[in-house]
């Protein structure tokens, strides 16, 4: 009976927000996960980000519908007193049923497997170009074609990530482990740590880890703390790190070499910029995310770069960035087939919807930098002792 059911206000749901002491609310549902945070798959630091608050938004788009059957015993008892839906999560969650009905989060389609073909015939090809030719062309083809098949494979990597590769965890996680650590360098343990944490915190300038690159990276050890099998991701990284090497060892002399590494490294700095025109020159903001703006946080922090079909093999369906961010388990073939309904979404609430093309977006990237770069100059408008730069390298975290 309504009567005997127990509520708290979301004030006092607040202060439960620290590690030990960690609830959160789904469908006004409170639940208290203070225990499963050292277990959670994803990280315990999107746990933490969303403290406090309701996530039934960022919950429903990060877990399956065989999920729910698990917080039964994670509940409290209590129920927000106050918990309401806004109008924009009411159609958000009614578009992520529509998709579930439609089987579209289990269907992956076969861009995944035409990705792995084409990547392990890149391989072939720069195994083929270092071993059996002297040519100095066909060794700087060579590199520019690993460059290439680095970044399908940081695709790949990426999705497996989210699960939406294989239909089974485990094999998802090999990929991955293949894909990432061997033949690219990128630790399993540092993408999840970074990713999981990007996605709920997009563009916050505080708890976003894309954005924290002030003064130059930041490095903890807590990135290997999600990581059961980390034996796994060290093998992972020493493969990378002996084949590569030996593959460099095997061309003819030094300037090849030199030549072959640095052609290769640069050709995979075209996905470096395509992830930087993403996020850089959307709007960020301070402090922690919200767990009832999921959708808005989405939109605000988030650009797509419109190309056409043909090119979606190239960008990795990364081009639909906004529509990854909002429906993360959702396999990139669908991405282009979702993306006017999530337009229609945004016009309908006032929300941005930003799609440019590739140099439009780099146009807007480089002048959002400028500008920032002017204002750090600027000592008079930053409105302190020292400017802004000064501050960007020497603030504390």
């Amino acid at each position: 009976m309504e009567c005997d059911k127990k509520y708290i206000t979301i004030q006092q749901l607040e202060q439960h927000n620290k590690p030990g002491d960690l609830w959160v609310s789904i469908n006004g549902k409170v639940y208290n996960v203070s225990d499963w945070s050292k277990y959670h798959p994803g990280g315990k630091t999107p746990l933490l980000n969303l403290a406090g608050k309701d996530v039934t938004d960022a919950f429903t788009a990060y877990h399956p519908t065989t999920a729910w059957q698990y917080l039964n015993k994670f509940f409290t008892g209590y129920r927000l007193k106050d918990y309401k839906v806004s109008e924009v999560s009411k159609d958000y969650r009614n578009l992520i049923h529509e998709f579930t009905k439609a089987g579209m989060f289990e269907n992956k389609g076969h861009t995944a497997v035409f990705t792995l073909i084409s990547v392990a015939a890149m391989f072939g090809f720069v195994f083929y170009g270092v071993l059996c030719c002297n040519s100095l062309w066909v060794h700087l083809c060579s590199a520019m074609v690993l460059g290439m098949a680095w970044i399908q494979s940081a695709y790949i990597g990426h999705d497996s990530g989210h699960y939406i590769v294989m239909s089974g965890h485990g094999w998802n996680k090999l990929v991955q482990l293949i894909t990432g650590n061997c033949l690219t360098g990128i630790s399993i343990a540092w993408w999840k740590w970074t990713h999981n944490a990007h996605h709920i915190a997009c563009n916050s300038l505080d708890y976003d880890p894309d954005l924290q690159h002030i003064p130059v990276f930041a490095v903890s050890s807590r990135l290997f703390n999600s990581v059961q099998d980390r034996t796994l991701n060290i093998m992972g990284i020493i493969v990378f790190w002996t084949w590569f090497p030996l593959l460099v060892s095997w061309l003819p002399n030094w300037s090849h070499r030199v030549m072959f590494v640095l052609t290769s490294f640069v050709v995979t700095s075209i996905q470096h910029v395509q992830f930087c025109l993403n996020h850089f020159s959307a709007n960020v903001y301070v402090g922690p995310p919200k767990g009832n703006d999921w959708f808005e946080k989405q939109t605000n922090g988030t650009l797509d770069i419109s190309c056409s079909p043909w090119m979606d093999w190239f960008f990795g369906g990364l081009q639909f960035q906004l529509e990854h961010h909002l429906f993360p388990r959702l396999p990139r073939c669908h991405l282009r087939q979702v993306a006017p309904l999530v337009k229609d979404l945004c016009n309908k609430h006032n929300l941005p919807y930003k799609s440019l093309s590739f140099w439009e977006a780099n146009e807007l990237t480089i002048r959002t930098l400028k500008m920032a770069a002017m204002e750090a100059r600027d000592v008079n408008n930053s409105g302190v002792s020292k400017n802004l730069l000064w501050e960007a390298v020497t603030i504390h975290g």
